[in-house]
């Protein structure tokens, strides 16, 4: 899994990936497939094999696993005030402002996001934003029911604990999981932009 996190890296640097980047950037527009795109994105992937649930992260989407109804972190966000982090930004020669890398980015690992990755000198897994995924390992038991995985954004309005809580109510093995999780995003969004919104309601 980190050799696959790192070859994609490596295929956004040829130029088949700068051009099919642009492409998607772009909207298919033909004429900007010669631009530069630094996107990035965060990657969280689950394998299950074997019975062991095997987790690989790069930023801070999240996998989560439901153990008899009990919320269990399988992946850590990557966010540049966590000390190990921080620490090889600041090998690398970056900075953090208010939770952003040199001001900018406020995750400090990632797929793409290339122009934190140009220092020559050192490996992916030392670059002030790194592709190289961290590995959390489970051996599945009866008592393990589902995983949720998701990016940033709702688990920023719900914690672990209370997103298992409503997958656990709404499963149903005769309806599309594709319901849960519109009902779960719909429960997420605020009913207007003047409202407040209390984070882990």
């Amino acid at each position: 899994m980190i050799e696959t996190f790192l070859r994609i890296d490596e295929l956004l640097l040829t130029p088949e990936g700068k051009k099919e980047v642009c492409f998607l950037k772009n909207s298919g527009e033909e004429e900007a497939y010669q631009s530069e795109s630094f996107a990035g994105c965060t990657a969280n992937v689950a394998l299950i094999a074997k019975g062991e649930l095997i987790v690989a992260n790069a930023g801070d989407s999240r996998c989560v696993l439901s153990s008899n109804g009990k919320a269990i972190e399988m992946s850590e966000d990557h966010k540049p005030e966590n000390d190990t982090e921080r620490n090889r930004v600041e090998k690398a020669g970056g900075y953090i402002t208010n939770g952003r890398i040199n001001g900018n980015l406020n995750l400090s690992r990632a797929l793409g996001d290339l122009e934190y990755k140009k220092n020559s000198e050192l490996k992916p897994g030392e670059q002030l934003i790194s592709p190289v995924p961290e590995i959390k390992r489970k051996m599945l038991t009866p008592e393990d029911e589902f995983i949720v995985l998701g990016c940033d954004g709702i688990w920023e309005c719900k914690s672990n604990q209370a997103i298992v809580e409503f997958v656990a109510q709404r499963l149903n093995p005769t309806a599309p999981v594709s319901k849960l999780v519109e009902e779960l995003l719909d429960d997420n969004l605020a009913p207007d932009t003047a409202s407040k919104f209390d984070v882990f309601d």
